[in-house]
């Protein structure tokens, strides 16, 4: 057997990391019992892709405009980002109303909007489906060692760049086999003066609606 160099090993074991996360994602609880979610490894070039539409969001959201930059910092060392997503009109016939519409099949005929970070509006339990995907594929990454975060702005991105078809709603979760844990200081590129600019800018829950409100 010929030797295999660590950093051909890192990277081997990255590559498998992220098919036991699908793989722990797929077989998560679902409510309704559907396996309706659709999962894609984003690729290196994706990743830089998804670095420059976030970049470009600046003027709209400082918050995606320096998680792109943050991105293109962490496909510097051996990095992946599984996406995860579903359809946004319910099959479960719940007829639950969370989603604003007295039945599943009201919500079914409802117009669709398209907004920047999904479309909608959605079934309620398909998002928290996706979410407990997510999470099943988190905690495996964390059973693994490896450094990890759920990203929404690298998922909504993916979204509107078309990575992966067939997809109303999406998450995402980014590991890292990096020397030090990324992703917990990303306030490195910003002195706390900007950060606090920012922060009363961007969650002013208080003064303006999300990242990804309509316009009317």
């Amino acid at each position: 057997m010929p030797a295999i160099d660590m950093n051909e090993l890192i990277q081997n074991g990255l590559n498998r990391a992220v098919e036991l996360m699908a793989l722990a994602a797929y077989n998560s609880f679902r409510f309704g019992k559907r396996n309706t979610i659709k999962m894609v490894s984003l690729s290196i070039d994706d990743l830089k892709d998804i670095a420059e539409f976030c970049y470009s969001l600046g003027d709209m959201s400082p918050l995606a405009a320096r998680d792109g930059r943050f991105l293109m910092e962490l496909v510097k060392e051996p990095c992946a980002v599984l996406l995860i997503g579903d359809k946004r009109k319910s099959d479960f016939n719940y007829n639950c109303g969370a989603c604003g519409y007295r039945t599943c099949a009201e919500l079914n005929k409802a117009e669709e909007v398209e907004a920047l970070t999904a479309r909608g509006p959605s079934c309620q339990f398909k998002n928290i489906n996706i979410n407990i995907a997510a999470g099943a594929a988190a905690s495996m990454a964390w059973r693994l060692g490896l450094h990890c975060r759920v990203f929404s702005t690298i998922a909504f991105a993916a979204f509107a760049l078309n990575k992966l078809e067939g997809i109303d709603i999406a998450t995402s979760v980014a590991v890292s086999a990096a020397k030090a844990d990324p992703f917990f200081d990303r306030h490195q590129y910003w002195t706390k003066e900007h950060w606090d600019e920012i922060f009363a800018k961007e969650f002013p829950t208080f003064t303006r609606g999300f990242i990804g409100a309509i316009e009317e």
